[in-house]
């Protein structure tokens, strides 16, 4: 089970923690601190410059202003960083409690939603699925597809025996499917996996043991790790998107009982679902709305650091930009009811609400990606940042940044992953601007796109990533244009403006065929 202490206990559990915390470890909550500390800081002399030793025109001010509100959303989100990994590295501990020992008779159902899917690759995981059964667990297939493909794959799960679920009207996508099996079961537990998931043998057995033990806990999420990298390096990039989330901050959330659904590989108390009206059928994002509504019901969620599922990232650009823009432009709908039920919640303190501002505003960092991009940019117009003279280039925004990267890298290297993750992670960070900003604009307008999932589509036509591809341009002839004005200040701008091509262009990396993955051939031949 997980297990959170409290009191003298929990003092004397991080006391001792910290006496045994490395040299790497200690450095990295400095280098947060600092970054922290460089990134306020500059902020804080910007405006005294912009007030006091104004010299530009009404373009610099507005510009100037916009990018050190870009720099304080950055703040914010280091600032909740920091706190987050303080709670994962010193609050957060799984205690196995000798292999999370099976003794419950309860039911469970194994609910697996899936739309217009690839019949091998339904095959091989639910013989993976099917294990599960072991533990008193029935396994139901949900399956929407319109594309024939559910035709095809009813032979096989009445082969193994699996009850299932054809809808034709997809009311509400996943989260109708979803409701529509909890109406048609009774069992008091709901485990929800993917079809492009591949579960262990005692992914119900762990999950289970802990809600059995926890009365309190409406759900268990484990985390979701990918099997198919050598698919090409969209995948790999995927996956070090989600690295991060999946090893700091869930851990931190969970801590606080805050941790939110991830859509898979999780099981829920059914309960827990009934108090919130079961799932959520108003959201892209179901699985994040629905956990809002069972934390509002007093329910607590969490995690699992456990390896028990593995999955398949997007291996074609298509679909890739697909499943961001569904999690963006949810998550973006999700903003006043995240304001209204938490941040604006007296029962919830101010790490908890900066926790959850720093997640409900994360997906609008596609506008502020935008204003750094053209910072070089605008110099060409002789637009400048008013504040950004080589002495705050030099002491603050400097330092802010090395201190930031480099306390990531360590964490990655301290998480035992590819330092090449963090490179991948800021290079998935930039290249979605225009996803960002146009998932927000769209849930102001409340402009919707037909449902797709990650694995459609192949690699986009190169007029589609036009905005990637004009500022790739831009910032090219900038850097030209600055290295010919020459000074310290216009070479910063140059080496930052040179930093963000480099990002940029995976883009054409990444948008290529993909090869075929060892997981995704047939299990028999």
């Amino acid at each position: 089970m997980i297990n959170q202490v409290s009191g003298p206990l929990r003092r004397e559990n991080i006391l001792r923690r910290i006496g045994k915390t490395g040299i790497v470890e200690k450095l990295v909550q400095l280098l947060l601190y600092l970054s922290i500390a460089f990134i306020f800081l500059g902020v804080a002399a910007s405006f005294y410059s912009l007030a006091i030793l104004h010299e530009g025109g009404v373009a610099d001010d507005v510009f100037s202003i916009l990018f050190w509100l870009a720099n304080l959303f950055f703040g914010v989100q280091t600032l909740s960083f920091l706190l987050s990994y303080k709670r994962s590295r010193y609050l957060y501990h799984e205690n196995r409690d000798d292999e999370l020992i099976y003794t419950t008779s309860s039911k469970v159902a194994i609910l697996v939603p899936l739309y217009n899917e690839d019949p091998v690759m339904v095959e091989k995981n639910l013989l993976a699925i099917v294990k599960n059964r072991d533990y008193n667990s029935t396994v139901y297939v949900l399956d929407d597809s319109n594309d024939g493909s559910f035709e095809v794959n009813r032979e096989l799960y009445d082969r193994l025996g699996l009850p299932y679920f054809h809808r034709t009207d997809r009311r509400g996508y996943k989260a109708g499917a979803l409701n529509e099996a909890l109406k048609n079961t009774n069992e008091e537990y709901i485990a929800v996996i993917d079809i492009d998931q591949t579960p262990a043998p005692n992914f119900v057995k762990n999950t289970l043991s802990i809600l059995e033990k926890n009365r309190d806990v409406g759900y268990v999420q484990v985390p979701q790790y990918c099997t198919n990298l050598d698919a090409g390096p969209l995948a790999t990039m995927s996956q070090a998107q989600q690295f991060v989330f999946y090893e700091v901050l869930m851990e931190a959330k969970s801590v606080s009982g805050s941790v939110f659904s991830c859509g898979t590989n999780n099981i829920y108390r059914r309960e827990a679902l009934k108090s919130a009206n079961y799932f959520d059928e108003t959201n892209l994002t179901e699985d994040i709305a629905t956990s809002i509504n069972m934390l509002e019901k007093g329910w607590r969620g969490l995690y699992y650091n456990e390896k028990l599922v593995y999955g398949r990232a997007p291996v074609t650009m298509k679909g890739y930009v697909n499943q961001q823009w569904r999690w963006m432009r949810g998550s973006l709908a999700l903003m006043p009811k995240i304001f209204r039920k938490i941040i604006f919640n007296a029962k919830y303190d101010a790490k908890e609400r900066l926790d959850w501002l720093a997640s409900a505003l994360w997906y609008l960092n596609g506008w502020a990606y935008l204003i750094f991009l053209l910072a070089p940019v605008l110099v060409i117009l002789n637009v400048y940042v008013l504040s950004l003279n080589y002495v705050l280039y030099i002491f603050l925004w400097i330092p802010y940044s090395l201190f930031s990267i480099l306390s990531f890298l360590l964490i990655h290297i301290m998480k035992k992953a590819k330092p090449v993750f963090l490179y991948y992670n800021m290079a998935a960070n930039i290249m979605l601007f225009p996803i960002s900003i146009e998932a927000s604009l769209s849930s102001v307008l409340r402009i919707n796109k037909p449902f797709t999932t990650a694995r459609t589509g192949a690699s986009l036509p190169l007029y589609e990533l036009w905005p990637q591809i004009l500022m790739i341009g831009l910032l090219s002839l900038a850097f030209v244009y600055l290295i010919k004005l020459g000074g310290i200040y216009n070479y910063v701008t140059a080496f930052w403006a040179a930093f963000q091509i480099s990002l940029l262009a995976l883009i054409f990396a990444v948008n290529r065929e993909p090869h075929r993955s060892e997981v995704d051939n047939p299990v028999f031949v």
